[in-house]
């Protein structure tokens, strides 16, 4: 069976294969281009969930912050934490110029969902900088 061939009907097979190769340096049995693009989806993959924390930390944050539900703010505040720390875990430092970039949208997101979940309004720009989100 060809890389291409186990690649698409066998991907774990393809998986080992493609790693007993780099580990025996055998270069020609890579399949360099499903690699690439394996590699880059590994990327955006984490990439991506450190958004999905962060929208959910931002979330969390404006809950305890504008709605007025007393008895919800620990759990929130719970939830933050694990959001913070979840982060901690999977952020890497070259994300970062990328996040500040989208941080607006990564915003937006979070302040849709909480006004959609509660019929209120929030503020049209984030109350939380990116490094106190990170920290």
């Amino acid at each position: 069976m060809s890389e291409l061939n186990t690649y698409e009907q066998d991907f774990y097979q393809w998986t080992i294969e493609q790693a007993k190769a780099i580990n025996e340096r055998n270069w020609n049995s890579l399949d360099r281009e499903n690699l690439k693009e394996e590699i880059e989806a590994l990327g955006r993959s984490e990439y991506n969930a450190v958004v999905s924390l962060l929208v959910k930390e931002i979330e969390h944050l404006l809950k305890i912050d504008y709605v007025p539900i007393p008895d919800c703010k620990n759990k929130w505040t719970s939830e933050v934490i694990a959001f913070k720390k979840g982060i901690k875990r999977k952020i890497s430092p070259s994300m970062k110029p990328k996040l500040e970039l989208e941080f607006k949208e990564i915003y937006t997101d979070a302040k849709e969902i909480v006004e959609a979940e509660y019929t209120i309004s929030l503020p049209e720009e984030c109350p939380y900088n990116l490094n106190q989100l990170l920290s």
